[in-house]
């Protein structure tokens, strides 16, 4: 039922207010009487009525301050401010200090009763919209993962449609395109299910996110032990691929140090618009299988093709990952893989877009955030013990592709 307070310093008004109105019929019922606005705000406080039926003069407090103060303490009640003939300024008062009506004493019971239905029906509103959109909001967050699931899918395409959906949840959609990246543990027999968090944790990843500085619209579990991110990115896109790998490298690296399963990462291609998000999702569980295959950890779509049969390039890869502690040179690894130095730094540039030496910093500037997320570890160590030998030469490079030093990013990661 609803809850009704009655504050005036007259017993017999009190009484009468009580006594001569079926307040049950109405759902509502008395919580408390008060003979002054002090009591009142005390009852107030105490029970959060639905409806309070005030006088304007009182001892200790009056009425306009016992609404004002009704109001500053947010209390979400309908007032009915009973007054005098000679009063009626205060009422006007009180109606501009938001009381919902007021009655002239000696009062009306048909007239209280018609105010007291007309407030009860507003406050019977106000529980069922309260209700209703604490039922929405709870249940937002499965609505929004579903709506993501079905642009993964395909279920949905038509961009009309997919607008209208964003503006009911209130997803804007301001990114020149959007990045589909999904990512596993590589021994599947080992995930988690789907329903739970993903392997490394919702923290870790947009933590991973933010020191990259991507952004992304949604996280949300899209197969069984599978997890996809749905970023959003404007401008040069080579530059936002460099951000999503070292983000890929870094995830994999948290789940390295965390002793979960090894994690294997599938960039999807980008699509310009939310329709066109499945086939950056399909392309993206391409990635992630020949991934989870093979030696690499980090896969974009483009790379899937000729670098996945690569034998030379996942040698060279699988070389670096066992050996970027020590002292290695291209000429090396060219042996171990049967090509000349010349072949494999061509292959490297072609298949992989980036040098030797640039593939081996990263691996190396990777295996070195984790580490330096260790509080056991000096930075003359950590370079050390990465390969890098001269700690200056290293906190330069580190920088440089961080844009922290590594004092900086162990106080912040660490």
């Amino acid at each position: 039922m609803l809850k009704a307070l009655v504050v005036d310093d007259e017993y017999l008004v009190r009484m009468g207010i009580r006594e001569t109105i079926d307040w049950a019929s109405h759902g509502i019922e008395i919580v408390g009487e008060a003979d002054n606005g002090a009591d009142g705000l005390t009852l107030a406080m105490q029970y959060e009525p639905d409806v309070i039926v005030t006088d304007i003069r009182m001892p200790y407090m009056n009425g306009i301050e016992f609404i004002e103060k009704i109001k500053e303490y947010r209390l979400n009640a309908g007032i009915i401010v009973l007054s005098g003939y000679d009063e009626f300024q205060y009422a006007q008062a009180a109606i501009r200090h938001g009381a919902s009506s007021y009655l002239l004493k000696p009062v009306d019971t048909d007239e209280l009763a018609a105010s007291v239905r007309a407030i009860g029906l507003e406050a019977q509103a106000r529980l069922r919209d309260r209700d209703y959109y604490g039922q929405l909001k709870s249940e937002l967050p499965a609505i929004s993962r579903q709506f993501w699931l079905d642009l993964l899918h395909g279920r949905i395409r038509q961009e009309e449609e997919i607008a209208s959906k964003r503006r009911l949840l209130g997803l804007e959609e301001q990114s020149e395109y959007a990045i589909a990246v999904v990512f596993e543990p590589k021994e599947r027999a080992s995930s988690p299910s789907a329903s739970g968090s993903p392997l490394v944790g919702e923290a870790v990843v947009d933590a991973e996110l933010k020191a990259h500085s991507l952004q992304a619209e949604a996280i949300v579990p899209s197969g069984p032990g599978q997890w996809t991110a749905v970023l959003a990115a404007s401008g040069e896109w080579s530059e936002t691929l460099g951000r999503i790998r070292a983000f890929g490298y870094g995830l994999a690296a948290r789940a390295k140090q965390a002793g979960e399963p090894e994690l294997a990462v599938g960039i999807g291609k980008p699509a310009e618009t939310s329709g066109q998000l499945n086939v950056s999702y399909g392309s993206a569980v391409e990635a992630v299988s020949r991934a989870a295959s093979s030696v690499g950890g980090v896969w974009y779509a483009e790379d899937v093709g000729e670098m996945a049969t690569r034998r030379e390039i996942r040698g060279a890869l699988a070389y670096i990952r066992r050996h970027y502690a020590d002292s290695i040179t291209v000429e090396k690894v060219a042996a171990e893989v049967f090509v000349s130095p010349t072949h494999l730094m061509h292959l490297f540039r072609k298949e992989l877009n980036k040098t030797f030496y640039e593939c081996l910093t990263e691996c190396r500037i990777e295996e070195a955030k984790l580490m330096l997320r260790d509080p056991r570890y000096r930075v003359y160590e950590v370079s050390d013990r990465v390969g890098f030998g001269d700690a200056k030469y290293f906190s330069q490079i580190f920088k440089k592709m961080t844009g922290m030093t590594p004092s900086e990013y162990a106080r912040t990661e660490g």
